[in-house]
């Protein structure tokens, strides 16, 4: 994500300007609820401890929070003063390196791939490990930049690697998982640092050429504090992948097991 996004299902603190400050609770009641059906799923999934993130009870579980989470959004949006513009074969966002990736969803969504597009498999991790490659390049790149103490505290507040997610995005590298029309070929079990991912703007505001302009309104739309310490709860419990959580490495890994 790039260090312009915000988050609307927190506290929001100081709104982006030009974009108004939302009165009322930020979350609706009925959202809550949702949330806490969420919880009570997710308490259950800890307390099971299946020993496989890809047994058939875990995935059915799993599942049902994905549809709780659709719900739980919409009843957010549908309070929000503002429509969102993200539609069908937009994709624009899927030029991100999404990071905050669960190690369970990862390994859901390999299993899904090798199930569904196995001879598409060798073409996907190919533009994974070319992803990778860049990334590492950029992240090269910031770090001989901002090598000395002097150079980074002209950054400010700003951590480096949110300088190289942003940069990863100017590259126009498109997600190896959209198909042919721009649309994502794994939408349904899509891991929540693409769902939580929102726009108010029109399509070409989110190019990279406009994404950090003062009109681009994007946002995170995620659940509370508890629920997400629930989620990486479970990430720990399953997590194969030695504390990586960026989604491109992270399948580029699993597809590769």
């Amino acid at each position: 994500m790039t260090a312009k996004t915000r988050r609307i299902a927190k506290r929001p603190s100081t709104p982006k300007r030009g974009f108004s400050r939302r009165r009322g609770p930020v979350v609706p009641a009925r959202a809550r609820r949702i949330e806490r059906e969420i919880v009570a799923i997710l308490k259950r999934l800890l307390a099971e401890a299946y020993p496989s993130c890809l047994d058939k009870r875990f995935a059915a579980a799993y599942g049902e929070v994905l549809r709780l989470f659709a719900d739980y959004q919409r009843e957010v949006l549908a309070a929000y003063p503002h429509r969102v513009a993200c539609g069908a074969s937009c994709g624009v966002c899927c030029n991100h390196w999404p990071e905050d990736a669960y190690s369970f969803e990862v390994q859901l969504i390999a299993d899904a791939l090798r199930r569904t597009r196995p001879r598409d498999l060798g073409i996907i991790r190919a533009a994974l490990a070319g992803d990778i490659a860049c990334l590492d390049g950029i992240r090269r790149a910031v770090d001989e930049k901002f090598d000395s103490p002097v150079q980074r505290e002209a950054l400010g507040d700003i951590d480096p690697y949110d300088v190289v997610l942003s940069s990863f995005y100017q590259f126009q590298r498109p997600c190896p998982l959209l198909d042919k029309k721009g649309s994502c070929a794994i939408y349904r079990i899509r891991p929540l640092t693409c769902r939580v991912y929102v726009s108010f703007s029109p399509p070409e505001l989110c190019n990279p050429g406009t994404i950090l302009g003062d009109e681009a309104r994007t946002y995170l739309l995620d659940l509370e504090r508890d629920s997400s310490e629930l989620f990486d709860k479970l990430h720990f419990m399953y997590d194969v992948f030695d504390g990586d959580t960026g989604f491109r490495s992270m399948l580029h890994r699993a597809l590769e097991e």
